[in-house]
């Protein structure tokens, strides 16, 4: 009697335990796992500001994937035909600045006038006078294109 007992005690435990076990996945609670998205396409940086007389701008940016930069003075001056240094580099770790890689002398246009293949990492462009730009400043804009 006592065997049976014990028999019965134990089905019923075997039962409640595979009761909790369920495929069932209607419950109300439920987990979603995300993934974080990655870039999928470039990133377009914009500033403005003035630069004045034997001035520097510098704007750093992070490229996330290795990939191609470029880098257009969209609109300078007055006058709007001013011829400034555009130059793209990597941020200079022992001083404030940017170390340049290439540059060129240009008046704003339609079409980037600088582009670079880069690494991931962090960079920065530098607008600068030539001795063109004149007391009262220029005003500027440049658009980067990075990934």
């Amino acid at each position: 009697m006592r065997t049976l007992f014990w028999v019965v005690v134990l089905a019923c435990l075997a039962s409640f335990t595979l009761a909790g076990c369920s495929n069932d996945n209607s419950s109300s609670s439920s987990v979603t796992t995300t993934t974080p998205s990655t870039p999928t396409g470039p990133v377009t940086d914009k500033f403005a500001s003035i630069i004045y007389p034997q001035d520097v701008i510098t704007h750093s940016f992070s490229a996330s994937t290795a990939g191609t930069v470029t880098v257009q003075l969209t609109n300078a001056g007055p006058p709007a035909d001013v011829t400034l240094g555009l130059g793209i580099g990597v941020p200079n770790p022992n001083a404030p600045g940017c170390s340049l890689l290439t540059a060129v002398n240009t008046a704003a246009g339609a079409a980037p006038q600088l582009t670079a293949t880069v690494d991931i990492g962090t960079f920065c462009v530098s607008l600068f006078d030539i001795g063109n730009a004149i007391p009262a400043g220029e005003s500027f804009s440049i658009t980067i294109v990075h990934p």
